[in-house]
This record gives C-alpha cells, structure tokens and sequence, in this order.
C-alpha cells in the first residue's frame, strides 16, 4: 500500500522538483529563444542603416580612409544579414549567441570609433552613449551587457581624452550617467524576459507532471493491480482492437474451480497468492503469443490473435488445465484447483461483445457440465442462444393472464385416499413458440425479473380453484427468491390476497431454503404478511440444498416436504429411510405436517408407510391436471393406497 500511496502524496513535490531542475537547466535557453524577436528588428535595423552608411562615405571621403571607414560599415551591413540568417535557422546556445552578439558589437564600435579617429567631431560623440544603449537592450546576459557596454564607453573616453582632454571631465560623468542607464535597463527588460520565461517553463514542467500523471492514471485504469495483468476494461478494448483486424481472434475465458474454497479455508491473502501464480501459469506458453487478463474475481480471460489450427488450439487448452491442476504452495499450506475453460473464434461481422458472450457461455458450459474441462463454443451452443433469446423475446411480451394455464398436482392422505391440496403449477403456452418447457421458461423468467408477474397470475388461478373446491382442501402457490425479496410483490401478493372474496383464505405458499437463504429476517418478515390473511407456509425440497435446522425454527411454517431425492431408493437405501423418518418425527414433534414429494411406484408408498409417513405427492397418485379435471375429479371415489 505505500507503494501505492507515495506517488499520489508526492504529486505536489514532484511538480516543485520538476519545476525547479528545469527551471535552472533551461532558464538561459528559453531567454535566448524569448530575445529572438529583438534580436531581429535589432538586426534588420543595423543592416539598414550601415547599408545607408557605407554608401554615404563615399561623397564625403578618400583614399585610404574610404576604404577602411566604407569596409567596416560594409562588413558590419553583411555581418548582420549572416547572423540574422543564422538566428532565424538555426537554436543558438547562450553562450553562442553572446559570442556572434560580440562580434556584431564590436564591428559597430569599429565604425564610430574610424569616425572619431579620421574626422573627430564633439557632436558625434553621443554615438557612444547610443550604442551603449543599444548593446544593453541587444544583449543576451548581464555578462554580455557590461563588456559591451564597458568597451562603447571605454572607447568614448579614450576619444575624449585623446582628442580633447580639457574637456574630460563631463564625459566621465556621461559614462556613468549611460552606463547606470544601460546597466538600468538591460536589468528591467531582463527581468520582464526572465519573469515571463520562468513562468512558461514552470507552466511547462506542470503540465508535463499533470501529463505523467495522468499516464499513470490510464495504466493503472487499464491494469489488475495484483496480478500486473490487464483488467476487464483493457481487455474489452484490446478485443475491440483485434475484431477489427482481418486475422480475427480466439476468445478463452478461464474460470476458476475451486477458488471460493481457498479463500475460505486459508484466507483473502492465500488466495491472492494463488491467483498471482495463475497469472503467471497462464502466460507461460508464447507460441501463440496468449494476451491474459484478469476480467474477474476468479476469471481470466485470454486473446489468441489470428486463428490458431483446431489441434494445437486444443493442445493448448489442455497444457492450461494441466498447469491449473498442479499444486499452489502457499506460504502455510499447499492448495489445489482447477479451470473451466471456454472458447470461441471470432466469425465475420462480430463485435467484441457478442464473441465474448459466445466464450462467456462455452464457459458456463464447461464450469457447469465440464468442470475442469474444456468447451468449444460450437453450433448447438449457437441454437440453444437463439432459442433462449426467443423465449427472452416471447416472455417480455407475453400477456400471462391469457398465456399462463396452471396445471394442479394433489396431495394425497393416505388415511382417506383423497386430496387434502393440490399444488399449482405454472404451464406456458406462447402464441409464437407454442408450449414452453417450465424447465425452459422458468429460469430465464427469474433472469428478466418477470417471476413476481407470475407468481401474482398463479396466485389468481388458485384462488380461482380453491373456491370451487370443497372447504377443507387448499392450493399452494410457489413463491421465489425474487418474490421474497420485492416488497412490491408482497404488496402486490397481500392485495390479491385481501382483495379475494375467498374468506378465509385456503391458500398455501410453498418456499425453497435457497430463497430464504440470503436474508432469513426478511423472508420471515414477508412471510408474516402472507399469514396475516389466513395464508399456510410450506418448506419445500426439503434436505437440498443449503439445508438448516435453524430455518426450520425461525420460519412460520405449517409444512416440510421431503424432496423427492430421497423416495427413489427409499426401499432399500437404509440413509434414505433414516432420513426420511428423521424428518417425519421432527414435524410430528413440530406440530406440523410433512408431505413426500416424488412417489411413482406401489413399493416406494408401501416403504414410506412404514416410516410413518401419511401425506404423499407424486405421479404414482396423478400427474399435474387442469382445474377442470381436478373439480370433475371431486365426484370420483378415492383411490385406494397400497399398503
């Protein structure tokens, strides 16, 4: 965590460091890059003027001092176009521009000092002030300013001393009084220039910080920060990347078996090593050149770029559930898992999405009925997809009121031979699809949240029945997880409930242990609002499961059913009789009754008896029947029992 912690508390010192190296590396050569500009309207004036100078010699001199005083103008006019030429194509140093800055210095001293020299002239004196001025405003450093400087005043004086030395004295103070100018002003332009360059090199250095880390910012948002893997997000953008290439790609997406128990047994930091390790085991095959990331808590995806053969695809596949397998030697034990691992190439037209859907569900495949294994998506897998959404497409927008027929299954006493309830059952038939599977439907129902709409139409039709049947026989209605859960559909259910002329209510409402499972508190709590309009509880498959005692306290109920797991070899498997006779005292001791779900053959009813049991439910009594032959059935003389 420090690691991760330092960067982001160090951002401020970071920027300050930054700021300052660069600001001392650098401060001289953004000044010389700011002093271009001057340094061009400087250089195109000189070379105006001792263009101008060199012609207007020749009038008014001869012979030798011609050509001396018109070649050092002429030199000093070309030597500005060389170094404005130099400026504009070239990035000078400091220390290169000061020296080329020298030169051109010099050479307009050489010209009023020829001047001074050949035709002196008190007037013209004031030249050297002026370049004075002009070589303080034209320098780059301080250094440059004071030689320069120094030497146009220097000069001034060895004229005047020379030429009229009765006369010294004012020029003495004329140096003084230019140089402080000088030194005066090339300080304040220097200090504008250093002022705005120092604030654009600090600007500079901030941003380039703000950038760095900002890169940062996206690798660690692109990045698993415990394996070093790419995330999820990563992922689906490399995916998207290698769609689009026309070589295609493979999809595996790797998921974990076993992983939940590491973490339970020897804790969150185990089961990090674990998943370190996997990261590495994954990566370790480059032939293929596999890009792996960590898309989930226990699952790994893998890119394969290009279409590898069928055979050393699986090759593959099978060297990764292998490496899976082996042992993971913890710091304190030694932990064992493995890998369910679907598959699915890219097809033409895909988007990154629908092939990841494809190895997602050759994933849930393989984790589900090939664990450790290895699934191909292939075209069964495609069918079952199509189907599915079909009956996602008719269920959004089925009217169940019209479409839903309930099917009623009896509870038989064994006493009287008769029903005592019947269980409702939801049958679909879609307009579009014809007769759907509960099998099929139910499921992806729960999936799209349409379970409490069906619950609530369920409950209509029983109610329905249960006011044609005789006043001891009731009807039970499945509730699920989602119904528990929405206090909407609890709302929805005690309205139908109170809104019935049924009085008093004889409906049952049968619970699973998984649907109360999540939240025990709040499944009783909602089941109170049930029994407060006469409803029953019934726990349903009872001994499947996340079974516990503590629930069959806790909840309100009136019933257990035995799930039907344990009727098939009830008659010779001695744990099945001991279970079933276990749960059939503990209801009696309860003060509740219990029902055996599941019974089909003459033996199993005979068995049972025998243990006790006097309420049965199963095919051996009746299949499901519609309400119409469950009331035509009210009239027929009870079947008789085996015995």
């Amino acid at each position: 965590m420090k690691t991760e912690r330092g960067p982001e508390g160090q951002t401020a010192a970071s920027v300050s460091t930054v700021d300052s190296v660069s600001v001392q590396k650098s401060l001289a050569e953004h000044i010389a890059v700011a002093y271009r500009p001057l340094h061009r309207g400087f250089l195109i004036a000189t070379m105006a003027y001792y263009s101008f100078v060199t012609f207007a010699h020749f009038p008014d001199e001869s012979g030798i001092t011609l050509v001396v005083m018109a070649s050092i103008s002429a030199a000093t006019a070309l030597y500005s176009v060389l170094l404005w030429r130099i400026v504009e194509t070239r990035q000078l140093s400091v220390g290169g521009l000061e020296l080329l800055n020298g030169v051109l210095h010099l050479l307009m001293l050489l010209n009023v000092l020829a001047y001074q020299l050949a035709h002196y002239e008190p007037a013209k004196m004031v030249y050297f002030p002026l370049l004075a001025v002009a070589f303080a405003m034209s320098s780059v450093t301080q250094r440059s300013v004071l030689i320069s400087v120094a030497a146009a005043l220097g000069s001034m004086l060895l004229v005047a001393r020379s030429s009229e030395p009765d006369s010294f004295g004012p020029y003495i103070f004329i140096a003084i009084a230019s140089a402080v100018t000088c030194i005066g002003l090339s300080t304040l332009l220097r200090g504008v220039v250093q002022r705005e360059v120092t604030a654009r090199i600090r600007s500079e250095a901030a941003q380039l910080a703000t950038l760095e880390l900002s890169e940062k910012s996206a690798r660690l948002a692109n990045i698993d920060f415990l394996t070093g893997l790419p995330n999820r997000r990563h992922f689906m953008q490399m995916l998207t990347d290698m769609v689009e290439q026309a070589d295609g790609v493979v999809v595996c997406i790797v998921d974990l078996d076993g992983f939940k128990g590491i973490n339970d047994a020897y804790g969150h930091a185990a089961g990090d090593q674990v998943l370190v390790e996997v990261a590495r085991r994954l990566q370790g095959d480059g032939r293929l050149k596999p890009v792996v990331a960590r898309i989930g808590g226990d699952e790994f995806g893998i890119l394969l770029p290009g279409k590898p053969d069928a055979e050393i695809l699986q090759g593959w596949s099978q060297m990764l559930i292998t490496q899976l397998k082996q042992p993971f030697y913890l710091d304190a034990a030694v932990a064992r898992l493995g890998g369910s691992l679907g598959i699915a190439e890219s097809l033409e037209g895909d988007s990154a999405e629908t092939i990841l859907d494809r190895a997602d569900y050759a994933a849930y495949e393989a984790k589900h009925h090939h664990k450790g294994g290895l699934v191909v998506f292939g075209e069964q897998h495609q069918a079952t997809i199509s189907h599915t959404h079909k009956i996602e497409r008719a269920l959004l927008q089925a009217s169940f009121e019209h479409e839903l027929v309930p099917v009623f299954q009896p509870i038989i006493n064994i006493a009287t031979g008769r029903p005592e309830s019947y269980e409702a059952l939801a049958r679909w038939h879609s307009p579009e699809l014809g007769q759907v599977s509960p099998a099929s439907f139910i499921p992806i129902a729960e999936r799209l949240g349409l379970i409490p709409r069906i619950t609530q139409c369920m409950v209509r039709h029983a109610l329905d029945l249960a006011a044609k049947l005789p006043d001891q026989q009731r009807v039970s209605v499945n509730l699920s997880m989602h119904d528990l859960a929405s206090a909407d559909a609890m709302y929805n259910l005690s309205a139908i409930l109170a809104a019935s002329d049924l009085k008093p209510c004889r409906i049952d409402f049968e619970i699973t242990e998984t649907a109360v499972m999540h939240d025990s508190q709040e499944a009783t709590t909602a089941l109170n609002v049930l029994l407060a309009h006469g409803a029953r509880i019934s726990l349903d498959d009872f001994g499947t499961g996340h079974s516990s005692l503590s629930r069959v306290q806790t909840l309100p109920l009136n019933r257990i059913k035995i799930d039907q797991c344990f009727v098939a070899n009830v008659e010779t498997s001695r744990a099945s009789q001991a279970i079933v006779k276990t749960t059939l005292d503990l209801c009696q001791n309860l003060g509740i009754s219990c029902v055996v779900e599941g019974t089909e053959t003459a033996e199993q009813i005979a068995a049972l008896r025998a243990l006790g049991a006097t309420m049965f439910q199963g095919y051996y009594f009746s299949r499901p029947v519609s309400a119409a032959v469950v009331l035509e059935g009210q009239s027929k003389k009870p079947r008789s029992s085996a015995a």
